[in-house]
């Protein structure tokens, strides 16, 4: 297996995109109550769902990577009657040519005919872990969050998402006949949020599972900005599924699901994402870039003071812009909603942490300038993370102990440090130009506030991000799900750079 040279190292593209929307898509396409269809809402289930498991393959292009193994089981609470489903996600990959491993284990217990329910979560890669458990009741969840030896607690409204025998279903099951289609009640893949979703059956095709022939309907789904397409049979259940962004689901054999190769000679789990451009080749370190996007609508894009979209054209500009080197405009500039947010801590970006504080603090010293600051924190990030691949949920209380990760760990350490330094700080998710791929990857990076938003790169090592990053979505890891419309669509055509 060839090593990472030290300046790949330094552009390494973040997974944490892809694997949390393929860990949410096996939850939603786990049949619960024995793939019966959910046209529409139905009112709690008078029986109690039968115990079953199912396991279902991950491929790309035609290698297999993992398994996802689903799990119902009927069974009691603090005498309580309910069931269980569990979920336990194991990828074996490589990211640009470094071995990666990735385990997800999930659990929600859910009372029969109450709004009450258990979740627990744990994702894990190397010696990386992040765990999370609480109680749902009456739509609050209450719980914690386990992250880098601190237990953090957490409070969220939910809604619905957990009432209903319909928690975990996707696709209307078989009763949908080509040419059918009808929107329905599902959760979004990203926040496991409720979400309207939009069925439609294209056609009756057989498929070979196990050396037997399974009659199915497929069915193309559209639910929180991204599609899914799914083979199902006669009653319902998932045989196979296609995402976005060029992985497959396929259903295993007991025997079969146990067997799966290593890493080593395993596909690049992010090689399907890379958008080649055509036009000019970009230039790493370019102060501009003007590019003709096309695949998306450019209405997608999120725009501000470094990134533009040509009034009724396809044109996309980036073009960096640098603060002022003398006094920097007060933070106090932003609306106060604005500046909360972006001074904000969560369950991810532990800012308040005793921890996080006093690294932060140990960082700027006595430096009162906001950019200063920022630009003190970058180096840090940059400096002291080695820069590996890291596949699990980013959380900055990790990051802190463990002192390495991708894009998406500099990012989120950089923006806790940040806003306990009292910089605010945004995150950013999209493209970025690599070299070693000759080709745009997807990436994240922070953005501060200095009087305007300004990108900043801590992955890269620049201060200020260069004019070949590309804009997808803003806001914090639960706004990245709108890089799900851009996955396997996106065209980048670079006309000017410079």
């Amino acid at each position: 297996m060839r090593t990472i040279s030290p300046a790949a190292r330094r552009r390494l593209i973040g997974g944490a995109i892809v694997l949390f929307w393929l860990a949410m898509l096996g939850v939603l396409l786990h049949r619960e109550m024995g793939g019966r269809g959910v046209l529409p809402r139905r009112p709690a289930a008078a029986t109690l769902p039968q115990a079953g498991e199912s396991w279902l393959g991950v491929f790309v292009g035609g290698q297999r990577i993992g398994t996802l193994h689903l799990l119902t089981q009927p069974g009691e609470r603090e005498g309580r009657p309910g069931a269980t489903m569990r979920l336990d996600l194991r990828l074996r990959v490589r990211v640009l040519d470094a071995p990666a491993e990735l385990r997800l284990a999930a659990s929600i217990w859910r009372a029969h005919g109450a709004p009450l329910a258990v979740v627990e979560v744990r994702a894990s890669s190397g010696g990386h872990a992040v765990q999370a458990e609480g109680t749902v009741e009456r739509g609050l969840l209450s719980g914690v969050i386990r992250s880098g030896g601190e237990t953090i607690p957490v409070q969220a409204r939910v809604g619905r998402l957990f009432e209903g025998d319909d928690l975990l279903a996707l696709v209307p099951g078989f009763s949908l006949a080509p040419g059918q289609d009808a929107t329905f009640e599902s959760i979004d893949p990203f926040t496991l949020q409720p979400a309207p979703a939009r069925a439609r059956c294209v056609r009756e095709e057989k498929l070979q599972v196990g050396g037997e022939t399974v009659p199915t309907r497929v069915v193309e789904v559209t639910v929180g900005g991204a599609s899914v397409t799914a083979w199902l049979d006669s009653g319902g259940a998932v045989v196979q599924a296609e995402t976005p962004f060029g992985l497959t689901l396929r259903r295993l054999g007991r025997g079969d699901a146990r067997a799966l190769s290593g890493s080593s000679d395993a596909p690049d789990l992010l090689a399907a994402l890379r958008v080649a451009p055509v036009g000019r080749p970009p230039q790493r370190g370019a102060h501009r870039m003007v590019a003709r996007i096309t695949g998306v609508p450019l209405a997608y894009l999120p725009t501000d003071d470094t990134q533009t979209v040509a009034s009724g054209g396809s044109l996309l500009t980036v073009s960096p812009r640098l603060p002022g080197t003398t006094a920097i405009p007060s933070a106090r500039t932003l609306p106060p909603g604005e500046l909360a947010s972006a001074l904000g801590c969560n369950a991810l970006v532990q800012c308040d942490s005793a921890a996080i504080r006093a690294q932060a603090a140990r960082i700027v010293g006595a430096e009162r300038s906001v950019w200063a600051r920022a630009l003190l924190i970058n180096a840090w990030v940059y400096a002291h993370l080695e820069k590996r691949a890291v596949l699990s949920v980013p959380s900055a209380l990790d990051v802190l102990a463990s002192r390495e990760g991708d894009c998406t760990e500099h990012t989120v350490l950089f923006t806790a440090l940040a806003r306990a330094a009292g910089v605010p700080t945004r995150m950013a998710a999209g493209l970025v130009w690599s070299e070693e791929l000759g080709a745009f990857g997807y990436h994240a990076w922070p953005e501060v506030f200095v009087g305007r938003w300004t990108w900043t790169d801590p992955t890269l090592g620049q201060p200020i991000a260069d004019a070949t990053h590309v804009k997808l979505a803003t806001g914090g890891i639960e706004d990245w799900r709108g890089v799900a419309v851009f996955l396997g669509r996106i065209r980048i055509e670079v006309v000017e750079t410079q």
